[in-house]
């Protein structure tokens, strides 16, 4: 059971350096349109910002899926759950 308390605690530290990045690639989105609307970026350059915020956000989505799983599996551990 002790392993899937750390286990719970890793996944909640990764969602939340997750949501980090998340927020990181979003300010990078804004700084890729301004550039684009200024002449400076090309527009490919605001799609590829765009699509890291994507890659990101369902990365985010997979570990707190796995975060709510670890959660799920304490539960059991700790004699909960259905027959």
């Amino acid at each position: 059971m002790n392993s899937i308390l750390k286990g719970i605690a890793f996944k909640k530290e990764s969602f939340r350096f997750k949501l980090d990045e998340v927020n990181a690639l979003t300010a990078a989105v804004s700084t890729a349109n301004d550039l684009y609307v200024t002449g400076y970026a090309t527009y490919f350059e605001v799609i590829t910002a765009r699509k890291g915020v994507l890659d990101a956000e369902l990365q985010r989505t997979g570990i707190k899926n796995q975060l709510f799983q670890s959660i799920v599996d304490l539960y059991h551990a700790l004699g909960g759950g259905w027959e």
